[in-house]
């Protein structure tokens, strides 16, 4: 005798199949939201950390330090290709980075995120100079309606922003 095996018809893999294909439709969007929203938070919290850790080598060493497009902070470097902390021991200006220099960290590119800024670096000076104040802008995919900017102050500190001054809203 022969026994039944109990098995899947194929209706039932199709209907299965059909409810997969609807939830991937749905999640699938959502999930990249996530996603961009994710990169976006985490580039801003990394500039962040950059210029607290600027601030305080600035203050430990009583040295400039220097925040700038990576790799050379070159006129021509653009904040999308990553950022460059280092100790600008020689003080030139516009800040390189020369081979004694020492690096205090290097960021690179961060995928699917666009930053912009109003400066083509950032000079921060331990406490009672004045340092390079400017704006940093990151956005991701989803657009300037969830675009921050990290903003820094005279005295070298970051803030974070959801708009303009004014109220408007950022541009990406």
């Amino acid at each position: 005798m022969f026994r039944r095996r109990a098995a899947y018809t194929i209706t039932e893999l199709l209907l299965t199949l059909a409810a997969a294909g609807i939830l991937a439709g749905i999640a699938g969007p959502v999930l990249h939201d996530q996603v961009a929203a994710a990169r976006g938070r985490s580039a801003t919290n990394q500039l962040v950390a950059a210029i607290h850790l600027a601030r305080s080598m600035a203050i430990r060493r009583a040295r400039e330090v220097v925040i700038c497009p990576a790799p050379d902070c070159a006129a021509d470097a653009r904040w999308n290709d990553g950022w460059l902390v280092f100790v600008n021991e020689d003080a030139d200006r516009p800040p390189r980075r020369d081979d004694e220099e020492t690096v205090l960290r290097r960021q690179s590119a961060m995928p699917g995120v666009s930053i912009t800024a109003n400066r083509g670096y950032f000079v921060i000076r331990r406490v009672g100079l004045r340092s390079t104040n400017g704006t940093l802008t990151v956005c991701d995919s989803r657009g300037a309606a969830h675009a921050r900017a990290v903003i820094v102050s005279y005295t070298g500190r970051p803030r974070i922003a959801r708009s303009r001054p004014d109220g408007d809203p950022l541009q990406c």
